[in-house]
């Protein structure tokens, strides 16, 4: 004896709660989403008249140096300048479109500068911007 099949009934999804869904997973990660915001070392850093903007920062390092010669590295403190070439080296060699922004102390003598940039130079970034304010009054 042949038993007959069904024939089998596709039910309809409802997608009137969908936007509920959508919008409390939309409210969760933006309350329990850190943003992070890195401020560096506390530096004042010298003042420009004619600023460009940094078209990216997805392929973009920080550098900051402050007056005591302190160096931190995108959130990583810097001991000695062979360290800085390593780290320096390492960022390079991971990404090769890596910029590398300065954050310098006004007060920091060309010298100590100069070494950083003989560092990273050596670690193959050829790609350094220096980060100023924008001060409309200032007097030169």
């Amino acid at each position: 004896m042949k038993f007959r099949r069904r024939p089998i009934e596709s039910l309809p999804v409802s997608s009137a709660s969908m936007s509920d869904i959508v919008f409390s997973l939309l409210l969760f990660f933006m309350v329990s989403t850190v943003i992070k915001k890195y401020s560096g070392l506390p530096v004042q850093v010298p003042a420009a008249f004619n600023i460009e903007k940094l078209s990216t920062k997805t392929h973009t390092s920080y550098l900051w140096i402050d007056k005591q010669q302190r160096i931190v590295f995108d959130d990583y403190p810097i001991n000695s300048m062979e360290e800085l070439y390593s780290v320096a080296r390492a960022k390079i060699e991971a990404d090769h479109k890596m910029l590398i922004f300065l954050r310098v102390d006004e007060s920091l003598t060309m010298g100590a500068l100069a070494d950083v940039q003989e560092q990273l130079r050596r670690a193959g970034a050829l790609r350094i911007y220096y980060g100023t304010d924008s001060r409309s009054n200032a007097i030169y």
